[in-house]
């Protein structure tokens, strides 16, 4: 019987798509999923030989658990291997100022002790979707794919930042009640918002206006755009996800484009994804590009490479990612803005001086604005050495990407 049982573990081990970075603990206990995802932090951050102090709370369900590590509130929820869901438990969320900062996916087989985790979202993006799908009650669902970075942004994380930099205010049950008395009282929304912030200052003080410069830049989106790949071979096109920083942009319905403004002369060019080739064309004509070499691929940021942009000016920006063949590839139209609303970056630059803190709260301001500005000074050359700015770009640098 007992070398029945190791065979039937054996082959469901072996029946699981196991991801490359899934750990696979051999422990002889019978192991719950909060002590699986516990014990699996621990023995990546060992074989890292990463120095940090990780604690599970007692407070525990069948769904979700939390961890504190280096002082940041985690709550980790678990989904099995074949799910592409996963249930978020909200009552720890309704914890006014004392809610999770960060929320962790971990895929578990209680089976085979096997974890791993699938990334990150912070209380800012949590919250986000939390809004756009007026969730209500004590849980709700949200695809995994929401999750990102893996470990490593975790990891990134709880290293770089300060624990102060992620909100763990929460979300208020009562917030459409006040809504509600506010309206009776004959405020409009905008004068509404004028009164919750005056309140605000009230009860906190100026803090809660004070930059959050490396919060507000972990939670900094991506674009992401599909380069189908043709199959034909297999019978079905496949196609693949392709991200963007920078510059960011929209699909237009009404011409089938995707379009990215640029209010500066010289935006920066920065995909998380591996890419083969970038290329920049204007009027049919290509002016640049540059291709991964053998054993190197294009990964990192890539200041504006050829004279700088013209108001109403417009140019194609093709990206071929990795494992992607002559032809496929992803087209954005970048368009700039009209002279109005035009900027010149080395007069940003000019203006804001060797001060890292002028640099700081400037790059904290368009990070809300205009993220194409804002990372544009972020990975400037001419940026003033500071500790700030330097974890700002690992944050940026060590996201992972769609592919």
């Amino acid at each position: 019987m007992i070398e029945e049982n190791k065979i039937n573990k054996n082959k469901t081990i072996d029946a699981l798509p196991i991801p490359e970075d899934a750990v696979i603990l051999k422990s002889k206990n019978i192991l719950d999923a909060s002590q699986l995802a516990l014990l699996g932090i621990k023995e990546i951050i060992k074989q890292r030989g990463i120095n940090l102090k990780v604690k599970k709370r007692r407070d525990l369900t069948e769904l979700d658990c939390i961890f504190e590590i280096n002082n940041f509130s985690i709550q980790v929820v678990f989904a099995g291997f074949s799910s592409d869901q996963i249930i978020i438990p909200l009552k720890r969320w309704y914890k006014i100022n004392n809610a999770p900062q960060i929320i962790l996916a971990a895929n578990i087989d209680e089976e085979s002790n096997i974890v791993c985790f699938k990334g990150i979202m912070t209380s800012k993006e949590f919250i986000n979707i939390y809004l756009k799908k007026n969730a209500k009650g004590q849980s709700f669902e949200i695809p995994l794919s929401e999750f990102k970075g893996g470990i490593n942004r975790l990891l990134s994380f709880v290293q770089i930042l300060e624990s102060e930099a992620l909100s763990s205010k929460g979300i208020s049950r009562n917030i459409d009640f006040l809504e509600s008395l506010l309206k009776k009282l004959g405020l409009s929304r905008k004068n509404i918002s004028i009164v919750i912030a005056a309140a605000g200052v009230i009860i906190f003080g100026p803090s809660i206006f004070r930059p959050r410069l490396l919060g507000n830049i972990a939670s900094v989106p991506f674009s992401k755009t599909q380069i189908t790949k043709d199959t034909r071979g297999i019978g079905k096109d496949k196609s693949q996800n392709l991200c963007l920083f920078t510059p960011t942009f929209l699909f237009d319905k009404s011409t089938s484009a995707q379009i990215a403004k640029t209010s500066i002369n010289k935006p920066l060019i920065f995909s998380p994804d591996p890419l083969n080739q970038i290329s920049i064309i204007k009027d049919g004509n290509l002016l640049w590009s540059r291709n991964a070499s053998f054993n190197k691929k294009i990964n990192e940021p890539i200041p504006w490479p050829i004279k700088p942009i013209k108001p109403n000016e417009e140019y194609v920006l093709s990206f071929r990612p990795a494992g992607a063949v002559v032809g496929e590839s992803a087209n954005i139209i970048l368009r700039a803005e009209p002279k109005t609303s035009f900027k010149k970056l080395e007069k940003i630059i000019e203006n804001l001086g060797d001060n890292s803190g002028d640099w700081s709260k400037e790059i904290n301001i368009l990070i809300k604005q205009d993220t194409n500005a804002a990372l544009a000074l972020l990975f400037s050359d001419k940026a003033p050495q500071s500790k700030i700015i330097n974890k700002a770009r690992r944050l940026i640098l060590e996201r992972e990407g769609c592919l």
